[in-house]
């Protein structure tokens, strides 16, 4: 059913390219420059804009609050009024394209990397060719450019990211753990007295999380995790790896059914945790901690964050990151217009982007960033942005049930095996 749904799509779109060919000739037109500068990319996108009305998607209630103010800064300094939409369906490009095809499409709106090749293939991602390379190099790391590369085209204007990182008790550690292991060298020496800490937790059932096993050695879909047919997830590495994270179900006696990312954070909000892998939205949370000691309360913890740790010393880990960024619909009313309200939102109002929803901004920080803030952005800039092949969700279903398995005791080999056959077949 898929299937059939894409190609329906597709096949949409194939025709609306043929027609926007016919009937009509090419009319020479003078090259323009195109500036290498976010002021000069403004005024140029504004002055090639054909009206001044745009209207906007964002697929993320939490959100809501930062683009109204954007929206509303966007609307005073440009006099472009910004129609903003919440999509709160399930099927962002196949309503999008029933949208485009009643003129009522958005100019631009907002989703994860993740979603990059669905976009791509059923056409409603316009290439962004308006970054030089100076530019990207200046303003973006390279994490945030593979995130949207596909076929070596980029495509969408980062904004911000999702990542994770190691909270811990600087009462309790002096220096944050380098690996995993030195985490359980802790656990040996630690005596809670009072019996209420527990020494380290994550969401153990997440794939998304335990993907950071296997991802220094497996092969994610390709450099920029827009090849579907390269994966690898069974060789000597990715099993060492995976037996280390089956030795951790004996040692932690954590249950996979009773442990969530907000279990692992309403913990650390108790103080009943010494160390947790968390994702990046942990730190509206610290910060409330944080006031609430210097409004007068005794200050029982002191949690602080943390790079993730490598496994052991021969074992490394690495995290997986999405980006959330602004993408062009080829088909919305003023293409350049939805395009300059993409930059600004990506380069524009960075410095308002955590005020604004709780996240950090992907672009190089000009001002600084404080200390949890500058160790949450270094993890993202040493992550792999999530794959954007759309077999991905194939991938986070499987694993799990594999990282399930593993983690109940079956056989690592046989585990990592039956994945990489199953995987295999859905690439088919």
């Amino acid at each position: 059913m898929k299937i059939k749904k894409l190609s329906s799509i597709l096949i949409f779109v194939l025709l609306i390219s043929c027609l926007a060919g016919c009937g009509s000739k090419t009319q020479p037109k003078q090259e323009v420059s195109i500036p290498e500068d976010y002021k000069g990319l403004m005024s140029y996108l504004k002055g090639q804009a054909k009206s001044d009305e745009l209207t906007c998607w964002y697929t993320s209630e939490d959100d809501k609050a930062w683009i109204e103010a954007a929206a509303k800064n966007f609307e005073k300094e440009y006099n472009v009024k910004v129609k903003l939409v919440y999509y709160d369906g399930v099927s962002l490009f196949e309503d999008m394209n029933q949208s485009n095809q009643k003129e009522a499409g958005p100019d631009v709106y907002l989703t994860g990397n993740d979603q990059v090749e669905l976009a791509v293939l059923t056409g409603m991602a316009k290439e962004n060719t308006l970054f030089h390379d100076s530019f990207w190099k200046e303003n973006y790391p390279e994490t945030a450019k593979k995130a949207v590369t596909y076929k070596e085209k980029q495509y969408g204007y980062p904004i911000y990211f999702d990542t994770y990182c190691l909270v811990y008790d600087a009462k309790l550690l002096e220096n944050a753990p380098a690996s995993i292991e030195d985490i359980l060298n802790f656990a040996d020496e630690y005596e809670d007295t009072g019996s209420t800490k527990a020494i380290f937790r994550w969401d153990v059932a997440d794939p998304y999380i335990n993907t950071m096993f296997l991802a220094s050695y497996a092969d994610f879909f390709g450099e920029n995790g827009d090849d579907a047919t390269a994966f690898k997830v069974n060789d000597e590495s990715c099993i060492a790896s995976m037996e280390y994270f089956q030795s951790l179900s004996a040692y932690l006696w954590m249950d996979k059914n009773n442990i969530s990312h907000d279990t692992v954070k309403n913990r650390i909000k108790e103080g009943t945790l010494v160390l947790g892998l968390c994702k990046s939205d942990i730190l509206p949370t610290l910060y409330d901690m944080q006031n609430s000691v210097s409004e007068g309360t005794e200050e029982e913890t002191d949690y602080q964050i943390s790079y993730v740790p490598s496994l052991t010393a021969e074992l490394s880990s690495t995290t997986l990151s999405t980006t959330y960024s602004a993408f062009v619909n080829p088909y919305g009313a003023d293409i350049e217009l939805g395009s300059m309200f993409a930059l600004y939102l990506s380069a524009g109002q960075s410095e308002k982007q955590y005020e604004g929803n709780g996240k950090l901004p992907v672009v190089n920080p000009e001002n600084g960033l404080d200390n949890l803030q500058s160790v949450i952005y270094a993890q993202y800039l040493n992550s792999k942005p999530v794959p954007k092949v759309m077999v991905l969700g194939d991938y986070l279903s499987e694993s799990g049930i594999a990282f399930d398995a593993i983690w109940g005791g079956e056989d690592v080999k046989g585990q990592l095996d039956w994945l990489q056959t199953t995987m295999e077949e859905r690439i088919k």
